[in-house]
């Protein structure tokens, strides 16, 4: 079928919505064998937050998951796949590279960088003359995390995506990041190809996309989302087949990690270690490397995929890899049960609670932490009864275990990569914590078990919606027993701090941040949410000292920074405020309100060609803001460049059709395009 058609009807979607899905489910079950010498391509895609349980071909009933489940039958689906990070950015650099975390130094979301010395997927597949490109749904994989190693093009950019769960963040949907891999693909060279395809689209909040699917999953949105994500790797399928290349190209589909759904507590992930988060779905097919239809039911990690792969084109794997190739269970071979590694320190990093780390075999999970866990796994699939206080003897046996998978990894130091407080803060709107935690102040006292804190952690949560409901009261309730039992937990201050705001409660308010830095006197985000509210307040100096504070606790706040400078701007020093803004802008590239104040201040300044590159650059972020398109068409009157004016004051109009002075500068331009006047 001709694509176009394709990308008309998933542009009417809600129209077509079955016809769009017969043509999906057809997708990639024609298979034709190819002789075992032939270079093979490799598409890598990876689905955020996608639990193995929610897929067909794992047994849910309720997924339309046809591409996957198409897949699979014509491959091999892993039923034991195991994370080694229930994050992000460590579990895909531990797919790309087959090392754990302690061997990449790569252990959070918004920490690390990849060594330069440890090959990946990507750069070992391009020294052997592979095209490589990646193609990324959220900003957890930016390019600055070192992930983009070997890819000739590794598409990041989150201009044109939507906001998703915080006003601060934009991500991709799968339509978007598929477009993109489309047209590499269209366009690449006659070699073969290594393209990783990373769809965000199941993470939370869910969406479920009814726009689609209509109702059928109004209660269940996260199959949705799933659906959502299933439908767009059909295209890429499609795609393939069209031009003769589906039986020449591995697939690869792999979850980078799960969800909670508040089993064992855990709303989400990145705390806990149980298999709600650490089991995903893992399927490799094609017919020529391929046994069709097995399933392989002893444990793997995402480690191993890096040697598997390279031994299915007959590449060299590197020395120093942790991961097992499976090319035998490839073939429908039986094999040999190993031991899966795990970790998280989010825990540590955000609150200073007790990192885990945890070993997984076909009968046994073992996590080492604060108080330690034993599950045995056959007779308690949900992990739900502790045996570490009644099985002494297995206890041990599996401590061992633990130590001696860990002591066979060469730990690799962390290399620091600057994140900023904005990115960080994106990374916080996706569910992720970054950013070091403090040890307590007492180095004697031992560190906070998850299990006794994520409670407080909830609640915040859980208040944050009933502000969002009107339960105005219950949720001040629910915040003030968190600031009292765990004080130096930030967030509940932050929050109690933001809802008295809301009811102008502004002495209370001034109090809460104050006592929260009494708390944690290290913190930034009391100093900044108290400058917002002095700045709210008119109170000029005082919101600029606490901004000066914040930054004095992190010098590489970037929102600090631009607010401070739009402080400075309105009557103060013009070099300092533009070096703020300078600087918040180098911390926060992708910072809409960053580049259009940085432009109304050059505006001022009379640098309209500065002014508009920035102006620009908000607009390619956001371009859904009148007001960017309003001061981009005053721009390019004071540039004389009227075509562009007009275009921009009428862009504004049509997004905002009273917008203030609009009309009269669209009249304005015209007259100087007609009369030069």
């Amino acid at each position: 079928m001709d694509l176009e058609i394709v990308h008309h009807l998933r542009r009417n979607a809600s129209r077509y919505r079955w016809l769009l899905l017969l043509i999906v489910v057809g997708a990639g079950v024609v298979f034709q064998r190819l002789p075992r010498h032939i270079s093979y391509n490799v598409l890598l895609i990876t689905l955020d937050t996608t639990r193995a349980d929610h897929i067909g071909c794992y047994g849910h009933r309720e997924a339309l998951t046809p591409t996957l489940d198409a897949l699979a039958k014509n491959g091999v689906l892993f039923e034991q796949a195991y994370v080694t990070v229930p994050l992000t950015l460590p579990s895909h650099a531990s797919l790309l590279t087959g090392l754990y975390p302690p061997e990449n130094g790569m252990h959070l979301n918004g920490r690390g960088q990849l060594s330069t010395q440890i090959p990946t997927l990507a750069s070992t597949l391009q020294k052997q003359g592979y095209e490589t490109a990646a193609f990324i749904g959220a900003v957890v994989l930016n390019s600055k995390a070192g992930l983009d190693q070997g890819f000739q093009l590794y598409d990041d950019d989150m201009a044109g995506g939507v906001h998703h769960g915080h006003e601060s963040h934009l991500m991709r949907h799968a339509g978007l990041v598929v477009d993109s891999a489309l047209r590499w693909l269209r366009g690449r060279q006659a070699q073969p190809f290594f393209a990783w395809v990373h769809l965000y689209d199941p993470h939370a909040p869910f969406e479920g996309h009814a726009e689609v699917f209509q109702d059928r999953f109004q209660n269940e949105p996260y199959d949705g989302d799933i659906a959502f994500a299933d439908l767009h790797v059909g295209r890429l399928i499609q795609h393939l087949k069209d031009r003769g290349e589906l039986a020449r190209t591995l697939v690869i589909v792999v979850g980078d990690h799960g969800e909670g759904f508040g089993e064992h507590a855990e709303l989400e992930h990145g705390f806990m270690l149980y298999n709600s988060t650490l089991q995903v779905p893992l399927i490799m097919s094609n017919p020529g490397l391929c046994r069709t239809g097995y399933r392989v039911p002893t444990p793997v990690s995402l480690v191993d995929i890096f040697p598997t792969v390279l031994d299915c084109l007959q590449v060299p794997v590197p020395r120093r890899v942790s991961g097992v190739n499976l090319n035998r269970a490839l073939k429908g071979e039986t094999i040999e049960p190993r031991v899966c590694f795990s970790e998280t320190e989010s825990c540590f990093a955000a609150y200073g609670w007790a990192p885990l780390a945890s070993v997984t075999t076909d009968a046994w999970k073992y996590v080492k932490t604060a108080r330690e866990e034993l599950y045995e796994l056959q007779r308690d699939p949900g992990e739900l009864k502790n045996l570490a206080g009644s099985q002494p003897d297995q206890l041990q046996k599996m401590r061992q275990l633990f130590q001696t998978t860990r002591d066979q990894m060469a730990d690799s130091a962390e290399r620091d990569v600057h994140y900023t407080p904005a990115e960080l803060q994106k990374l916080r709107s996706l569910g992720y914590l970054s950013g070091k935690g403090a040890p307590p102040a007492d180095p004697g006292k031992p560190l906070p078990d998850v299990k006794d804190m994520i409670g407080f952690y909830n609640t915040e949560i859980q208040a944050r919606k009933l502000l969002q409901d009107g339960k105005t009261d219950e949720a001040l309730a629910d915040l003030r027993r968190v600031t009292r039992d765990a004080p130096e937990f930030t967030p509940a201050w932050l929050t109690l701090g933001a809802a008295l705001q809301s009811l102008n409660r502004h002495t209370e308010a001034i109090e809460v941040y104050r006592a929260a830095l009494k708390a944690k006197p290290e913190a930034a985000d009391p100093h900044f949410d108290l400058a917002k509210l002095y700045a709210n307040r008119g109170d000029r100096a005082q919101a600029i000292e606490e901004y000066m504070a914040a930054l004095k606790s992190d010098p590489n706040y970037a929102m600090a920074h631009i607010n401070l400078a739009v402080l400075l701007s309105e009557q103060g020093p013009v070099q300092q405020a533009r070096q703020h803004f300078e600087r918040g802008l180098e911390e926060a590239p992708d910072s809409t309100v960053g580049h259009f104040n940085f432009g109304l201040f050059l505006l001022r300044q009379r640098e309209s060609e500065l002014a508009v590159t920035h102006l620009d650059r908000a607009l390619q972020l956001d371009p859904l803001l009148p007001q960017i398109h309003f001061q981009l068409g005053l721009a390019n009157v004071a540039l004389q460049r009227y075509h562009e004016a007009l275009s921009h004051f009428e862009a504004t109009l049509q997004l905002s059709p009273q917008y203030p002075q609009a009309a009269a500068q669209l009249e304005r331009a015209r007259e100087k395009l007609l009369f030069g006047k």
